[in-house]
C-alpha cells in the first residue's frame, strides 16, 4: 500500500470520528429529554438530581459518554488537551452524587460548565458567534436568579446546548469557527 493511500485512508477514518464526534455532542445536548423520558416526564431541579432515578443506568451512561467525548477529543486532538480537562470534571460530577458528596460534586459542576465558558470565551471565532453565546448564557443566568420556574436544571441544560454547538462547529466542515489551541 503507498503512502498516499495509506493518508487518505487515516483521512477517511478521521472524518468518520468526526462524524461520532459530532453526534455525540448532539446526543450530550438532548441528554436532558432523554433523563426526562426515562424519569417518567418528571423535570427536576438540575441534571444531577437525576442520578438516583428508577433507569438511573440512562444517567450515567449518557453522561459518561459526554465525559468520554471529551477525554478522547483531548487525547487524540492534542491542541485540544483542555478537552480532557472538562471531560475529568464532567466524571467528577458522575462520580460524586450531589446528594452524598455535595460539595465536591458542586465544585467538579462549577469547573466544568465554567471551564466550558472559558474554552467558549477564548476560542478563534467569529464575534456573532460569541456574541450570541454569551447572550444567551447571561439570559439564562438573569432567568436562573430572578424567575423561579427557572431552575439550575435549565441552566444546566443551556450550557450542555452551547457546549454541543461549540463541539460541532469546531468539527464542522466550510464553517469559520476555531477552538482554542495550545501554541507549539
Amino acid at each position: 500500500m503507498s503512502d498516499r493511500s495509506n493518508l487518505e485512508r487515516i483521512r477517511d477514518e478521521l472524518k468518520e470520528f468526526v462524524r461520532l464526534e459530532r453526534t455525540l455532542a448532539a446526543v450530550l445536548a438532548f441528554t436532558p429529554v432523554f433523563l426526562i423520558a426515562f424519569d417518567g416526564w418528571e423535570i427536576r431541579d438540575s441534571i444531577s438530581a437525576y442520578y438516583d432515578m428508577d433507569e438511573n443506568q440512562w444517567f450515567y451512561f449518557l453522561l459518561t459518554v459526554g465525559a468520554m467525548l471529551f477525554i478522547v477529543n483531548g487525547v487524540i486532538k492534542e491542541q485540544h488537551s483542555y478537552n480532557t480537562t472538562l471531560g475529568i470534571f464532567l466524571a467528577g460530577v458522575i462520580l460524586f452524587n450531589q446528594d452524598d458528596w455535595t460539595a465536591i460534586h458542586n465544585v467538579f459542576a462549577f469547573l466544568f460548565f465554567g471551564g466550558n465558558a472559558t474554552v467558549i470565551f477564548f476560542s478563534k471565532t467569529l464575534g456573532w458567534v460569541k456574541a450570541v453565546f454569551g447572550a444567551v448564557i447571561v439570559v439564562a443566568l438573569g432567568l436562573f436568579f430572578f424567575a423561579d420556574w427557572f431552575t439550575l436544571f435549565w441552566l444546566e441544560w443551556v450550557s450542555l446546548g452551547i457546549v454541543a454547538v461549540h463541539y460541532i462547529l469546531n468539527t464542522a466542515p466550510r464553517v469559520p469557527y476555531v477552538a482554542p489551541q495550545r501554541a507549539g
